[in-house]
């Protein structure tokens, strides 16, 4: 089925262009240099042996789900904690030689559930500046070298938003000096663009309805200029810098908290979990206008908070808890492999690195003929909760739970 979307555009011939090429071997931001999960990095271990690559130290770590950040000679993520006698969420950054914490600042109070406490937003590294967003939405900018404060605004003043049940859960997607972060705002403000330099709101944009989500936007080049791609109000949407929505497509409601991937030139993957699966879609731009039509759609691979990777022409990603491997052209499956749980991945080197909920650390080939694991050992405790994908920078693998954070050489 197609779905048609009006645009009056210019008269040259609009094109779908790729992401730019990752430079160097940083991990700065949620999901990596272009928010796909992937790492340029090659000469790596092509397996591990029983006990696992070299554990290059472990370290102590507050609760929270956040993702960690790498930049340089420094690792940056959030955790709870305790300021004096009050519970709070810090932003914070360590070496990454040692693991020790180099600087810490507070961000907001900290938030608790019965599924888990703490932060859960993965910080942004932009130039000299760190940003992120507390649990109760409170969206701080500081400086990447001492941790001080730039500026802080909470949504709930800005916009008027209603916190989200499991707390504010997205990493902030930046692009031409716009901080690009999920509100929950009524009266078209479901996300809002911040002004970087010093968080004034540049613009906002949404349907009105309020709805806080829990994924994290993706942002790629597409018909010449740079976009924000995310889900949000029942649409899977794309908008430019400048706060215009490009085009808009009908999505499942319900829970979708991994974030869309995009396949060059043209596609834009998503999936959620329940009865929404996954869909591919092309977004097609021309001289007439654009449109959005269907590709194909699966009931069979339904992410949950775990974002999927894209490799030589497949899809690797857990299914609820069946790590498949599907097509990239139709959806259909090669493999899948039930027992690792929910688990979270990145890519590198043609290999999945992926950690099971149960804190198992296994090596995958990625490749359609079949599972092929390389290597497996338990990294973190199966007596926590292990929701945080790895992070790859310089041949260390990078990885935290409610208790600890560990770092590893996979380097070959």
């Amino acid at each position: 089925m197609m779905r048609s979307v009006s645009m009056a555009v210019a008269a040259a011939l609009l094109i779908l262009v790729a992401l730019p090429a990752v430079a160097g071997d940083d991990w700065p931001q949620f999901r990596g240099e272009n928010r796909d999960g992937i790492s340029p990095e090659t000469g790596l271990l092509d397996a591990w042996p029983e006990s696992g690559p070299k554990e290059v130290w472990r370290v102590p770590l507050g609760e929270g789900y956040s993702g960690v950040s790498v930049v340089g000679d420094r690792l940056y993520t959030m955790y709870a904690g305790k300021e004096g006698e009050k519970e709070v969420e810090f932003i914070a950054a360590f070496d990454a030689a040692s693991g020790k914490e180099i600087w810490k600042t507070v961000v907001g109070d900290k938030l608790d559930t019965e599924f888990g406490n703490g932060p859960r937003s993965t910080p942004t590294v932009d130039g000299d500046m760190l940003f992120s967003v507390g649990s109760y939405g409170h969206v701080i900018a500081v400086a990447a070298k001492d941790g001080k404060e730039k500026w802080k605004v909470a949504l709930k003043d800005l916009v008027g938003a209603d916190q989200p049940t499991w707390g504010y859960s997205g990493s902030i997607a930046i692009e031409d000096g716009i901080v690009f972060v999920e509100a929950g705002g009524k009266e078209g403000k479901s996300f809002v663009a911040l002004k970087r330099s010093n968080g004034e709101m540049a613009w906002s944009i949404g349907d009105g309805r309020g709805q806080t989500g829990y994924n994290s936007p993706i942002s790629v080049s597409m018909g010449g200029e740079r976009r924000f791609v995310y889900i949000a109000g029942g649409k899977l949407r794309a908008v430019n810098a400048e706060g215009k929505e490009v085009w808009a497509y009908e999505w499942p409601r319900g829970e979708t908290h991994a974030s869309p991937l995009f396949i060059a030139p043209d596609r834009i993957f998503a999936s959620g979990v329940g009865e929404i699966g996954a869909k591919m879609i092309r977004v097609r731009e021309d001289a007439e206008g654009l449109e959005v039509d269907d590709v194909w759609a699966s009931r069979f691979m339904r992410n949950h908070f775990s974002s999927s990777v894209v490799h030589d022409g497949y899809i690797y990603g857990f299914d609820n808890a069946t790590l498949k491997c599907i097509s990239l052209e139709d959806g259909k499956m090669a493999w899948g492999k039930r027992g690792l749980g929910k688990g979270s991945m990145i890519l590198a080197d043609g290999h999945l690195m992926v950690l099971s909920d149960r804190g198992k650390l296994m090596l995958i080939e990625a490749s359609p003929e079949g599972f092929k694991q390389k290597g497996g050992f338990q990294a973190l405790s199966d007596k926590d909760v292990n929701w945080t994908a790895p992070s790859l920078s310089k041949g260390r693998l990078y990885l935290r739970n409610h208790q600890e954070m560990v770092s590893f050489n996979v380097k070959g």
